[in-house]
């Protein structure tokens, strides 16, 4: 047996796990737990803390982060970051998501998380910390990590809605370009580049640095998708706020990267995202469609930002989720996600039943928790 595997089994029997309801998501213990774990950068300490800190009390919610510590020494084995919030009449526990995370996660050692899983008296705990919701609702575990469902008992599920989306270059641009790009396209889009440049000026791709840039560029996107999109959270202030001072704060940490096209040095086009080592998960994105529709701003956008990541070493972009659309012009790879709930009390039951197989009445409980997703 693999002697971390044997460790690990042996540790989680006796582990300490309790809710953490003012868990420190910048402390050195979890910056050092989430750097060993195999998980996306919606759980990094900036962008949890971040939730933790300016969505959650904003947004009615109180923290009730699950903590999985070593009996002996006290060390953080494992985490997850939950959110209490009233739906109508019924408590309910979700990630604390509110609608920004494209995935979420358990924060931990996959083999101290499989260890935690094949422990029935763990997954009893896990379960009594649910303790006066009606039910668990948990959205979006992407397939190609750790199954949070396999921590809870009598879990209900259901695929998700939406995918996730991603394309990888590898290490030589012009062999993924030729491969990976349709010739018409690609043509369209160094063509597009230049006749924008020759119609209106200097037209420059790159990365906002200074705040007075970042504040700039988000300025630029709440114009730009003002009645555009569907319940965008752009539409709220809470949102706007939230986004803008991370990007501003994650700027100076390379935890969140403001990419922007500029004509004549104003912004025409941004794309923001989080980002963590490899990573960069594309979360907003703005084109200025009143006066430039024709010339596919945010495809040129997405195209350069690949580009300017190729550049600097980086290989992957995650273009968020959603259906394939535009995306597939990337050749992308898909990664399905599922949802999952626990009920609690028969009120919960009915509240999970409809979350998992009617849409219809999904969509009207958002109505009442925006943040149902």
């Amino acid at each position: 047996m693999d002697m971390r595997v044997a460790s690990s089994a042996a540790n989680v029997d006796g582990a300490v796990i309790d809710v953490e309801r003012g868990f420190d998501f910048l402390s050195v213990e979890y910056r050092a737990l989430f750097a060993r774990s195999d998980i996306t950068a919606f759980q990094s300490p900036l962008w949890q803390a971040a939730i933790h800190r300016d969505l959650a009390p904003a947004l009615g919610a109180q923290q009730h982060t699950i903590t999985v510590r070593d009996r002996i020494d006290g060390s953080l084995l494992a985490v997850l970051p939950l959110v209490v919030q009233k739906l109508g009449p019924i408590t309910v526990m979700q990630p604390a998501d509110f609608g920004v995370c494209d995935a979420n996660a358990i924060v931990g050692e996959d083999h101290v998380l499989d260890a935690l899983a094949n422990n029935a008296v763990v997954r009893r705990r896990f379960a009594a910390l649910l303790k006066g919701a009606g039910a668990l609702l948990y959205r979006k575990v992407r397939r190609d990590g750790f199954d949070v469902r396999r921590l809870f008992d009598g879990v209900t599920s259901s695929v998700g809605e939406n995918a996730a989306y991603h394309a990888e270059t590898g290490d030589d641009f012009e062999f993924w370009q030729r491969k990976t790009l349709n010739r018409k396209f690609s043509k369209e889009l160094g063509r597009l580049n230049r006749q924008v440049e020759r119609d209106f000026g200097p037209y420059e791709h790159r990365i906002a640095q200074s705040e007075a840039e970042i504040r700039a560029a988000f300025d630029f996107l709440v114009r730009a998708r003002k009645d555009r999109f569907k319940s965008d959270l752009l539409a709220n202030p809470v949102f706007v706020d939230f986004y803008r001072n991370y990007a501003i704060a994650g700027a100076a940490t390379g935890e969140a990267i403001t990419y922007v096209s500029t004509l004549n040095g104003e912004p025409v086009a941004v794309l923001f995202g989080v980002a963590y080592e490899q990573q960069f998960h594309a979360v907003l994105i703005g084109v200025d469609t009143e006066r430039l529709a024709k010339y596919s701003l945010g495809m040129q956008l997405l195209y350069r930002t690949i580009k300017m990541r190729f550049d600097a070493g980086l290989h992957r972009l995650d273009f968020g989720l959603g259906n394939t659309g535009y995306k597939s012009l990337f050749r992308v790879d898909e990664v399905l996600l599922d949802n999952f709930s626990v009920a609690r009390s028969p009120a919960g039951a009915l509240l999970t039943a409809v979350y998992h197989h009617s849409k219809p009445l999904k969509n009207t409980l958002r109505r009442f928790a925006q943040r149902l997703r």
